[in-house]
Formats: structure tokens, sequence, C-alpha cells
């Protein structure tokens, strides 16, 4: 008898045409956040946005809320706050590190700001290279998913 061994390959997540999201933004006026017009355009949502909040003031938009895509990715984004900056995590299947930090690159590519932004020494953070105002993405590891921790503001 010979064991049999099954090697799972890491989740690649679809790369990001960044002229087309960039373009997208702009037509929107920035108006729906860069991750989830890329979600949308590559993925299904497998669900109604949930636990859903909204802001009690000016147009009583959308502030937070949750949904799930297909390949088990969950999405929540949290903007409630006054002048308290976005916060979104996404959820994915264990995920190949490499095309995840391309993915990163061109998510940020994609609504560009006037500030640098580089990787720390393990390729864990994206982050403005003074530490300051832009956006920060954290990748982090459990045992059967890869998160992405991003929070953009002053």
């Amino acid at each position: 008898m010979f064991p049999i061994i099954i090697f799972s390959q890491n989740f690649k997540i679809a790369k990001p045409n960044a002229t087309e999201l960039n373009a997208e933004m702009k037509r929107t006026n920035f108006a729906e956040d860069v991750i989830y017009m890329y979600l949308n355009r590559n993925y299904d949502s497998i669900a109604k946005k949930r636990e859903v909040i909204y802001y009690n003031y000016p147009d009583y938009s959308i502030c937070s809320f949750n949904q799930n895509f297909e390949n088990g990715i969950n999405y929540s984004i949290e903007q409630c706050k006054e002048a308290g900056g976005i916060s979104i995590s996404l959820v994915l299947p264990k995920t190949d590190r490499e095309s995840l930090n391309q993915w990163i690159e061109l998510i940020f590519k994609s609504s560009p700001m006037d500030i640098e932004h580089s990787w720390n020494s393990d390729k864990s953070k994206f982050e403005p290279t003074d530490k300051g105002v832009g956006c920060y993405y954290e990748i982090k590891e459990t045992e059967s998913n890869t998160i992405v921790e991003n929070y953009c503001g002053c």
C-alpha cells in the first residue's frame, strides 16, 4: 500500500485590469470602492449585502456592509465614522502570495494617489513609505484563509 498524498493548490486571484478600473472609478466620480468594483467584475455574488448600516445624515447611503462571493470570498467595508477613513476586509481562500502581491499593487494603481507606497521586508504590508497618510494593505494568513486588511485615510 502506498499513501496517497494530495497537494492542494493555492487560489490564484484574478488579475485586475488597472486601466479599466481606473477609468470606471473616474466615470463614477470615485463613488464605489475599487476592491468592490473589482469583485463585481470578476466574481459572482452568492448573497445579498448583509449587516448593512446607513449614514444617518444627508443621503442616508450605505456606509458599511458585508457580502459573499463565489470561491469563498467575503468582502466587508466600514466607513461610517466621520473623518475615520475606510476599512475593508477581504477574506479569500488560501491564496498564492505572488499573485496576491501583484493584485494589491494593481488595485492600488487603479485608484492612484500621489503618495509613494512600498512593501515591507516580508511583503506582508504595502504602505506609504513615510507611514503617514495613504492606503495600508496587510496580508494575514489563517489555517484556511488569506485575509487582506485595507485601510485608507489620514
